[in-house]
């Protein structure tokens, strides 16, 4: 199951897992920092399918504004895989903040990415407010942060 139920709120996170290939390997036998944001990118995309497909909920069409990333731990050739945690943030009028941490096999958060998303209209292509829809939708993934959620070492290391 890629949702992880978060009881101290009341919501959850998704969880998805990325191979790792040689090629996300630099010089210095270590990920990429670019890589990092691929691994984010594709995060998004399986989170969107499972809200779409598992949840069968409207996820509101949105776009990435602004994206920060912080490096605290550098994945080393010995990893094959990574676990990525996704989840909300901050809601507001017309954006949102996805928090993205990605973790090792033993659980030491790698990379963490911050996505400031951004809802828009499909048929103008601008930005918009969100509907009390989206907002309900997008609070079922909400986890404030101040909370801490994806640091626990036994817990992922067992979803490897």
């Amino acid at each position: 199951m890629p949702f992880i139920e978060y009881e101290a709120t009341g919501t959850r996170w998704h969880t998805c897992h990325r191979e790792l290939r040689w090629s996300d390997f630099d010089q210095y036998q270590h990920v990429n920092n670019a890589k990092y944001l691929e691994f984010g990118q594709d995060a998004r995309m399986v989170f969107l399918k499972d809200v779409l497909m598992e949840m069968d909920i409207a996820v509101p069409p949105m776009f990435a504004r602004h994206t920060t990333i912080d490096y605290p731990f550098p994945l080393s050739p010995g990893e094959s895989e990574v676990a990525v945690a996704s989840y909300f943030i901050d809601v507001g009028r017309k954006s949102c903040t996805m928090r993205q941490v990605v973790q090792d096999s033993v659980g030491r958060i790698t990379c963490t990415i911050d996505a400031v998303m951004v809802g828009i209209d499909v048929m103008t292509g601008k930005s918009r407010e969100w509907s009390e829809q989206d907002i309900d939708n997008i609070n079922q993934f909400l986890i404030p942060e101040d909370h801490e959620v994806v640091t626990d070492r036994a817990t992922t290391a067992a979803r490897f």
